[in-house]
């Protein structure tokens, strides 16, 4: 339990000290990003899945489809993907390494996306 509030807390302060601070993402990046979050992360964060669900419930609608958010940071991404989050489990390097998680991250925090598929 205590290991759990831990990891909140740095996923938090990972969030304080990086609100607002948008990692630029190459135009080669999103597309891959894109692709990525729809076949890892789709399943409970595309529209009707289990995690939208609970965004919707915490956040309201408008914020509950991860895709279409524009005030998500890349390392806010980062830390939530590799520590998990309330119900979201982490993911290990080997579930979705750097490289990938990296792409994901730019393609959420991007301000322009193209729709996850």
């Amino acid at each position: 339990m205590r290991r759990r509030a831990v990891a909140v807390a740095a996923v938090l302060a990972a969030a304080l000290r990086c609100a607002g601070a948008a990692e630029p993402a190459s135009a080669a990046t999103l597309p891959e990003g894109a692709a990525l979050f729809g076949e890892r992360c789709g399943l409970c964060h595309a529209a009707g899945g289990t995690g939208t669900f609970m965004l919707e419930r915490r956040l309201g609608k408008e914020r509950a489809l991860l895709a279409e958010r524009t005030d998500l940071t890349a390392e806010y991404v980062r830390q939530v993907v590799r520590h998990g989050l309330q119900s979201m489990p982490r993911f290990t390097r080997v579930e979705l390494t750097d490289a990938e998680l990296s792409a994901v991250a730019a393609f959420l925090s991007s301000a322009r996306k193209t729709p996850a598929r």
